[in-house]
C-alpha cells in the first residue's frame, strides 16, 4: 500500500506538471494567433525560395516594399469567417492532443510501474521471494533501458515522453524491489535498504538530467520515502541527517541546473517536515536536527533557482526559526538548543543585511526569543535563565546595531535593538523579582536605557520636516519604558507619577527640537501615564469629591492623608507648569498641561483647606460646614479678582488667559455657591449653623457678599447674555440670603424649624418690599434697567403675598394700617418710577416735536 501511494502522488506530481505545460502551450497558440495572423501562411512560401538567396537581391529599397504590402492584406484578412470555426478546431485538437498525446502515455508508465510493484508481492510458490525481487529488478531495469533506447531513437518514436514514462516507471520498480526484500522478505538489512535506495535516488536524479520533470518527481519522492518505508535502526539521527543533506545537495543542482524553482522547494518543504519530525523524538535525534534545521534553513534562503520567486516566498530562514523554536521550548535540551537558536538569529542578520526580502528575519528571532524566555520564566525556576537573558540582550542590541546606524531599513533594526535591551530584563523583573533588591533593579533598567537612548541620539540630525523618525521612535520609547520602570523601583509610589511627567517633558522637548510629531505622541502617552498613575494614588479624594457633589458632605476622614496628597499633587503641579513654560504656551498643545498643572494645584490647595478645617464628623459640619464653604467661595471670589487685577502673581500669564483664569475662578466658586449653598446644603433646609447674632452671622458674608461678587463681575462681562446670567445668580444669592436673615432673626443659629409664624411671615412681606425698593433705587442710581425690572417684579410678588395672605390673617387696626402702608409705598414706588419713565420718554418726545 505505501508503495501504491507513492505511485500515486507521483501520478497526481506528473499531471499537475502536465497541465501546466498544456495551459502555457495553449496561451502560446492564442498569442500567436491573435498576434500575427500572417505568420501561418509563411511556411507556403517558404520551401519554393530557398533561403540564402532572398538577403542578396533585397539591398534596401526591395525590403520597405514588401513591408508595406502585408498591411493591407493584414487589415483584409480577419473576416468573420474564421472566427467561430477555431474555437471547435483548437478545443477538439487540444482534447485530443491532452487525452490521446499525453495521458495515455503517462497512464501507460503508471500502469508498468503497478505491474512491477504487484510483481514484487505476487507469489504462486513455484519461485523463491529472492527470485522474485530479481526479476523485478530486471524488471525495472529493462524499463529504464527501454527508456534509454527511446530516447536514444529519436526517429522512430517521435514522443519524449514515452522515454519519460519509461525511466520513472523503472524508478519505482526499484524501489519497490528494495523495499519489498527489506520490509516484506527480510531478505536484506535495513542499512543494505538505505544504501540501495540511496543508489535508486542518485540515479533517478541523474536520470532526470537526461528525461526531465517526471523523472525527477520519482526521484524526489523515493528519495524523501526511503527513510520512512527503511525505517531508522541507529539510535541517532546523524546518519539519516546525512543522508537527508546528501540528497537536498542532489536536488538543489539539478534545480539549478535545470531551472525548477519547484523542485527546489518541494525539497526544502520535505527537508523541514522530516526535522519536524525528528525534532519531537529524543534529545539524541533531536539536537542534530536543529543543527540541520540551522543549515537548511540559512543554505535555503541564500538558493538561487531560476527566478527564485518561490523560494523567497516561503522565508525557510523563517520556517527554521519557528522549528527551533519548538526545540528551544523543549524541557530537556536546555542550552544547546539555545545556542542552536542563537545560531540561527546570527545568521538572520546576515541574511537581513544581504537582501531586502529577509528583513523582518531578526524581529521573528527576537519576539519568538522574548516569547520562549517569558514561558520558560513563568513555567519552571532556571538557574540559567539570567545568563540566557543577558545572551538574548547582547545578541539582538550588538546584532542590530549596525542595522541601525547603516542599514537601509532602520526602523526595524531600531525595534530589534530595543527589544533586546527592554524585553529580557523586563520580563525577569515581572516573573523573577527576587532575583535582584529593588535599587538593584533600578539600576539596571537605568543602565539599559542608555542602549536605546544613544541610539535615538544618534539620529538627531535627521531631518523630520514635521513626521516621524521610525528608529528614533522605537528607541526613545524602549528607553522611556525602562526609566519608567525604574521609577517604581526607585522611587515612592507617591512620586512615581511625577517622574514619569518628567519623562514625558524631556520626551515632549526632544520632539519640539527634532520636529518629530512621533516624539510628540511618545511625551503624551508618558504624561497621561503619569497623570493617572498620579490621580489613582490619591483616588479618594476625587471619590469624596464626587460623593460631596451628590449630597454627601465631605469630611477630612474621606480624603488621602495630607503628605501623601501634597507629595502626589505639588511636584506634579510644578512639572506640568513648566512643561506649559517651556513649550509653546501659546498653542493649543501647550493648554494641555497648564489645565492639567492648574487642576493638579488646585486638588493640592482643596487638600489643604480641608486638612486645615478638619471636618471629621457629621457634628462638625453642622457646627462649622458653613463657615468652610463661604471662606473658601470668598479666597475664590478674591483669587478671581487678584488675578484679573494683577494683584498677585501671574506667572507669566498673558491678558487673554488671566481673564480665563479669573472667570474660571469666578464661574467655580458660583457654581460651588448654587450648587452647595442653594441647593443641596441649604441652611433652610440642612440643620448647620449660622451664628446667633441677627445680620452680624454667616449669611451676609455667604450670600449677601456672595451676591455683590458676582454683581461686580456682572458690570465687567462683556457679553450681554453672560452678564444676565451673573445678574440672576447675584439676584437670586441676595434675595435667598435676606430671606435667611429673617429666618435667623426669629429661628436662630439653625433654620430648619418646619414652622413660619405669623410675625416671621409679615417680616419676610416687609422684607421683601424693602429689597424690591433697593433694587428699584439702585437700578435708577447704577442706570441699569434689568436691576429696576427685577426691584418691580419683587414689588408685584410682595404685594400679591400681602393682599393674598397677610391682609385675610390680619384685623381690625392691624389690617388697616398694613394696607395703609403699603398704599403709600407703592404710590411713592410709582411716582418715582413714573419719573424715571418720563426721563427715559423725554428725548423721544422732544424729536417728535
Amino acid at each position: 500500500m505505501a508503495l501504491l501511494l507513492l505511485g500515486l502522488i507521483a501520478l497526481g506530481a506528473v499531471v499537475y506538471r502536465l497541465y501546466l505545460r498544456v495551459d502555457a502551450l495553449e496561451r502560446e497558440v492564442r498569442r500567436l494567433r491573435d498576434g500575427n495572423p500572417v505568420a501561418e501562411a509563411v511556411p507556403t512560401a517558404s520551401p519554393a525560395t530557398p533561403v540564402p538567396h532572398v538577403p542578396m537581391q533585397a539591398p534596401a529599397a526591395p525590403l520597405s516594399a514588401p513591408a508595406a504590402e502585408p498591411l493591407p492584406a493584414a487589415r483584409t484578412m480577419p473576416p468573420v469567417a474564421p472566427g467561430p470555426a477555431a474555437p471547435r478546431q483548437d478545443f477538439a485538437k487540444l482534447f485530443e492532443q491532452l487525452v490521446a498525446g499525453r495521458l495515455l502515455i503517462w497512464i501507460g508508465g503508471i500502469a508498468l510501474a503497478v505491474a512491477g510493484v504487484f510483481l514484487v508481492r505476487y507469489s504462486l510458490g513455484l519461485i523463491t521471494p529472492a527470485i522474485r525481487m530479481i526479476l523485478a529488478a530486471l524488471f525495472g531495469a529493462a524499463l529504464i533501458g527501454a527508456g534509454e533506447y527511446a530516447r536514444w531513437r529519436p526517429g522512430k518514436i517521435v514522443d519524449p515522453r514515452v522515454a519519460q514514462s519509461l525511466v520513472g516507471a523503472g524508478v519505482l520498480v526499484f524501489y519497490a524491489a528494495a523495499y519489498g526484500s527489506q520490509v516484506l522478505y527480510g531478505l536484506i538489512s535495513a542499512q543494505t535498504a538505505l544504501g540501495l535506495m540511496t543508489v535508486i535516488t542518485i540515479a533517478a536524479l541523474i536520470l532526470s538530467l537526461r528525461h526531465g520533470a517526471a523523472t525527477a518527481v520519482m526521484g524526489l519522492a523515493g528519495g524523501f520515502a526511503t527513510p520512512l518505508l527503511v525505517g531508522n535502526p541507529s539510535g541517532t539521527s546523524v546518519p539519516l541527517l546525512t543522508y537527508l543533506a546528501l540528497l537536498n545537495l542532489a536536488l538543489f543542482a539539478i534545480a539549478a541546473r535545470r531551472g525548477w524553482p519547484w523542485l527546489a522547494v518541494a525539497t526544502v518543504v520535505l527537508s523541514f517536515a522530516w526535522t519536524a519530525v525528528l525534532a519531537t523524538m529524543a534529545p539524541a535525534h533531536a539536537l542534530p536536527a536543529g543543527l540541520f534545521i540551522v543549515v537548511l534553513g540559512v543554505g535555503a534562503s541564500l538558493l538561487r533557482v531560476g527566478e527564485g520567486r518561490q523560494l523567497a516566498v516561503m522565508r525557510p530562514a523563517a520556517i527554521a526559526l519557528i522549528e527551533l523554536a519548538l526545540l528551544v521550548g523543549r524541557i530537556d535540551l536546555g542550552l544547546p538548543a539555545w545556542g542552536l537558536f542563537a545560531l540561527l538569529s546570527i545568521a538572520c542578520f546576515f541574511l537581513a543585511a544581504r537582501e531586502p526580502a529577509h528583513r523582518l528575519l531578526p524581529a521573528l528571532a527576537v519576539a519568538l526569543a522574548l516569547l520562549l524566555l517569558f514561558v520558560k520564566a513563568i513555567d519552571l525556576p532556571d538557574p540559567l535563565l539570567p545568563h540566557i537573558a543577558a545572551g538574548i540582550t547582547l545578541l539582538f542590541a550588538a546584532g542590530a546595531l549596525p542595522g541601525v546606524l547603516r542599514g537601509p531599513d532602520r526602523g526595524i533594526s531600531a525595534a530589534v535593538a530595543s527589544a533586546g535591551f527592554a524585553g529580557p530584563a523586563l520580563i525577569l523583573r515581572l516573573t523573577h523579582d527576587d532575583l535582584l533588591a529593588r535599587p538593584a533593579w533600578a539600576l539596571l533598567f537605568v543602565l539599559l536605557a542608555i542602549g536605546p537612548l544613544l541610539l535615538a541620539w544618534s539620529r538627531r540630525a535627521v531631518a523630520r520636516d514635521g513626521a516621524a523618525d521610525r528608529p528614533s521612535v522605537v528607541a526613545v520609547a524602549a528607553g522611556a519604558l525602562l526609566l519608567a520602570v525604574a521609577a517604581l523601583d526607585l522611587l515612592p509610589y507617591d512620586l512615581v507619577g511625577s517622574l514619569w511627567l518628567l519623562i514625558g517633558l524631556a520626551v515632549a522637548l526632544a520632539a519640539q527640537r527634532t520636529q518629530d510629531r512621533g516624539l510628540g505622541w511618545i511625551a503624551g502617552i508618558a504624561a497621561a501615564a503619569g497623570l493617572v498613575w498620579s490621580g489613582l494614588r490619591i483616588f479618594d479624594l476625587w471619590m469624596t469629591v464626587g460623593m460631596a457633589l451628590a449630597g454627601d458632605p465631605a469630611l477630612v476622614t474621606g480624603l488621602p492623608p495630607l503628605g501623601q496628597g501634597l507629595l502626589v499633587l505639588v511636584p506634579a503641579a510644578a512639572i506640568l507648569v513648566a512643561a506649559w513654560r517651556l513649550l509653546a504656551a501659546d498653542s493649543r498643545i501647550g493648554r494641555v498641561p497648564l489645565i492639567a498643572g492648574a487642576i493638579a494645584a488646585i486638588a493640592a490647595a482643596y487638600l489643604l483647606y480641608k486638612h486645615l478645617f478638619g471636618l471629621a464628623t457629621h457634628e462638625d459640619f453642622v457646627a462649622r460646614g458653613l463657615a468652610e464653604r463661604t471662606l473658601l467661595n470668598l479666597v475664590l471670589f478674591a483669587a478671581s479678582w487678584a488675578i484679573c487685577h494683577r494683584r498677585m502673581p501671574h506667572f507669566g500669564l498673558s491678558d487673554a488667559q488671566r481673564q480665563r483664569a479669573s472667570l474660571a475662578l469666578t464661574g467655580l466658586a458660583a457654581a460651588r455657591l448654587v450648587w452647595f449653598d442653594m441647593l443641596i446644603h441649604n441652611p433652610a433646609v440642612v440643620d448647620q449653623a449660622v451664628g446667633a447674632m441677627p445680620l452680624l452671622n454667616l449669611i451676609l458674608p455667604a450670600y449677601l457678599l456672595g451676591a455683590a461678587w458676582l454683581y461686580r463681575v456682572r458690570r465687567a462681562a462683556p457679553n450681554g447674555a453672560r452678564s444676565g446670567l451673573w445678574l440672576t445668580l447675584a439676584l437670586a444669592s441676595l434675595l435667598l440670603g435676606v430671606m435667611l436673615l429673617v429666618r435667623q432673626a426669629f429661628q436662630g443659629t439653625i433654620l430648619t424649624a418646619p414652622t413660619i409664624g405669623e410675625g416671621e411671615s409679615y417680616a419676610y412681606s416687609l422684607a421683601g418690599l424693602l429689597l424690591s425698593i433697593a433694587l428699584i433705587v439702585g437700578g435708577i442710581r447704577l442706570a441699569d434697567k434689568p436691576v429696576r425690572i427685577a426691584g418691580l417684579a419683587l414689588l408685584a410678588l410682595t404685594i400679591i403675598k400681602v393682599f393674598g395672605l397677610d391682609a385675610a390673617a390680619l384685623t381690625g387696626l392691624l389690617r388697616i394700617l398694613s394696607l395703609f402702608g403699603l398704599g403709600v409705598g407703592v404710590i411713592g414706588i410709582g411716582m418715582l418710577y413714573g419719573r424715571v419713565l418720563r426721563a427715559e420718554a423725554a428725548p423721544a418726545g422732544g424729536s417728535q416735536t
